[in-house]
């Protein structure tokens, strides 16, 4: 049985509130982001896993 022996997160963000690139009337000053998860396990083969959430900024926090 494989285990995973380790998890690395990341927290990709992109400025788009500066040009207002991506807003809409719900959204006035979106920041999108992106958080992204490698999973690495204990195979000999290196068999990792990969996750990706979107988020409009706010609450990528609570997804890494």
């Amino acid at each position: 049985m494989r285990r995973i022996i380790s998890a690395t997160a990341h927290d990709v963000r992109f400025p788009t509130s500066r040009t207002l690139a991506g807003s809409d009337a719900m959204h006035t000053t979106p920041d999108y982001s992106a958080a992204y998860v490698v999973l690495r396990t204990d195979a000999g083969d290196h068999l990792e896993g990969h996750g990706l959430t979107f988020t409009l900024g706010r609450g990528t926090e609570v997804c890494v």
